[in-house]
Order: C-alpha cells, then sequence, then structure tokens
C-alpha cells in the first residue's frame, strides 16, 4: 500500500478500544504494513467512496463587513 501525500492534521480524535478490538486493528495494521492511525484512515476513506461521500472542505468563517 503507498502513502497518502502528507497533509495538514491539526485534529486530534481519542477512543477506547476493547482487547478484541484492539487486537483486530493490530492484525489489519499488520496485514497492510501500516500503523493503527493509517488503518483508520484507510478504513474511513473505502466506507465513504463505497458510500459516495465526499469529504467538504473546511468552512471558512465569513467576514463580517466592517461599519
Amino acid at each position: 500500500m503507498h502513502n497518502a501525500p502528507e497533509m495538514a492534521r491539526d485534529r486530534q480524535f481519542n477512543m477506547r478500544l476493547s482487547e478484541d478490538e484492539m487486537r483486530r486493528l493490530d492484525a489489519i495494521a499488520a496485514h497492510f504494513g501500516i500503523n493503527a492511525a493509517n488503518v483508520l484512515r484507510m478504513l474511513l476513506k473505502r466506507e465513504a467512496d463505497a458510500l459516495g461521500i465526499a469529504a467538504e472542505p473546511p468552512k471558512t468563517p465569513k467576514k463580517t463587513p466592517k461599519k
């Protein structure tokens, strides 16, 4: 599996996993030769693509006109 181009990753997501979930995550990571974070990225992209869900660009705050 090839690496995705580098992108800004300024968001952090924390979650708890059961022992079984962690073993599955480790097994998938070993299978693809990637780390756990990249497994989650891969699975998110795969599922979004299968569902036809496009990632929307980040919303920029609207500027209020100066008075």
